[in-house]
């Protein structure tokens, strides 16, 4: 059975269009993805993006727990600093990735995606027996809100006294939001600027009220979050990332660190560091058509690799993808039920131009 957002009934009043997703409930829509992606991208929307796992880890040891079951380098934190990384599986693959909020020396706050909360907990559960912290899933306790676009800082500083233009990209403070206890964190998923809100379940309602009464605001589903993602092409779990897929084939080679010392799948990253047999590559649609997951990529008549992620990017007004592949051919075919569509390969991201400051996304690791 589905689980539910807290704040169900107030997307039901905002007319959203439902769907399941990661075992989830959630709006996938409220006036059209296209608007919905357009606005993101020109002005600013709203997420409730509360399907996203939250797992506290508090404790004496909790880094080093942290430091052997992810992939980055947890000493490269400090409180108020968010980190990109990974959880692999003793094979080397990728059980999730994750983000890392450092509160602490001793308490960290893990956001995993939806349909790994449970093992991603259990996992960490398994390997806690030698550092002996306490480790929460707080999902349930609280919700996470997402406000994202050029005009993103704007409205959440009316509610704030916390000075938003002091908080870096990857950085977040522990403050308040109408005098309610929140984490806002310079973070997203879209590749505009903006804003990833912790608050508990107590204090949403009001919150995110207050924001959806802004003339400005854009509600969001997860169809938008889909296609702004795809056009940064950030990967998606389960479809760019599982268990089959080592970090080197999916270009996130730059968060794993292995000057660190131990971490589970260190010794299988090692060795198949050149023993890819796939690449994780972006492609242009040359043609009219919409490429989907599944589809077949071909260079003549070699099957050469498959669709991972494919939509219509509203900036670009075409088809656009990513795909595994394991050959270097700069043009190829993608297969579309009974017809091939020609399509060239490109490095992402699709759309460059956006607000997320240049020279940022060097805080990410």
């Amino acid at each position: 059975m589905a689980k539910r957002l807290f704040l169900e009934d107030e997307h039901k009043k905002l007319k959203a269009k439902f769907f399941e997703f990661a075992n989830w409930w959630m709006p996938l829509e409220y006036v059209g993805t296209v608007k919905e992606h357009l606005a993101v991208r020109y002005e600013v929307g709203i997420f409730d993006i509360s399907h996203m796992g939250r797992i506290v880890v508090n404790g004496k040891n909790s880094k080093d727990l942290l430091q052997y079951t992810t992939s980055n380098d947890i000493n490269k934190l400090h409180p108020g600093k968010a980190q990109y990384s990974l959880v692999l599986t003793p094979q080397g693959t990728i059980m999730d990735d994750i983000l890392v909020y450092m509160i602490s020396e001793e308490e960290f706050l893990l956001i995993v995606n939806a349909i790994n909360t449970e093992k991603i907990f259990n996992w960490l559960l398994e390997n806690n027996k030698k550092f002996n912290v306490y480790i929460e899933d707080i999902t349930f306790q609280t919700n996470l809100l997402a406000i994202q676009g050029p005009e993103a800082e704007k409205i959440v500083q009316k509610y704030t006294n916390y000075p938003l233009n002091n908080i870096p990209y990857y950085y977040f403070v522990k403050d308040k939001i109408i005098n309610k206890n929140v984490i806002i964190s310079r973070t997203g998923y879209t590749g505009e600027d903006g804003f990833e809100i912790v608050v508990s379940i107590e204090d949403v309602k009001e919150i995110f009220n207050i924001f959806i009464q802004e003339e400005k605001i854009t509600l969001c589903g997860l169809g938008a979050r889909d296609t702004l993602r795809l056009e940064m092409g950030y990967p998606l779990y389960g479809h760019e990332l599982d268990e089959n897929t080592t970090p080197w084939e999916a270009n996130l080679g730059w968060v794993v660190k292995l000057e660190k010392g131990e971490f589970i799948g260190k010794d299988a990253l090692i060795d198949k560091r050149d023993k890819k047999t796939k690449t994780l590559n972006g492609f242009e649609l040359l043609e009219n058509g919409i490429p989907r997951a599944g589809y077949e990529v071909y260079s003549y008549e070699e099957k050469i690799g498959y669709v991972t992620s494919g939509n219509y990017s509203p900036i670009l007004k075409r088809g656009i993808g990513l795909l595994y592949n394991n050959s270097t051919h700069e043009e190829v075919r993608i297969k579309a039920r009974d017809k091939f569509l020609k399509a060239k390969i490109v490095k992402p991201p699709f759309v460059k131009n956006t607000s997320i400051k240049k020279g940022e996304k060097k805080n990410v690791s």
